[in-house]
């Protein structure tokens, strides 16, 4: 099963449930919603991310959840090897 799998089926149930009219498409949730007295429809979709970032940063809201620490990332020798390569097909 994909990271956050269940996670995401959670959340997209809680959304369902919160909003009237919200619906499955595809791999999206649509929330329909009136603005100026047309029907305007909202997308969402969820995606697990890769690495967790700190609540409260410099482009987050605050909130008054607990702040989880970030995770370091380690860049392994194939992405190494793989952006070497790109960058020659680039011409960079």
């Amino acid at each position: 099963m994909a990271r956050g799998s269940q996670s995401k089926e959670i959340i997209t149930k809680k959304i369902l449930e919160t909003f009237d009219g919200a619906f499955i498409n595809d791999k999206e949730i649509r929330i329909p919603i009136e603005e100026n007295g047309e029907i305007v429809q909202i997308k969402v979709t969820l995606t697990a991310a890769k690495v967790n970032v700190e609540c409260g940063g410099a482009n987050s809201a605050a909130t008054s959840e607990p702040v989880v620490p970030a995770q370091k990332v380690e860049v392994t020798e194939e992405e190494r090897n793989n952006v070497q390569k790109l960058m020659e097909n680039l011409g960079l």
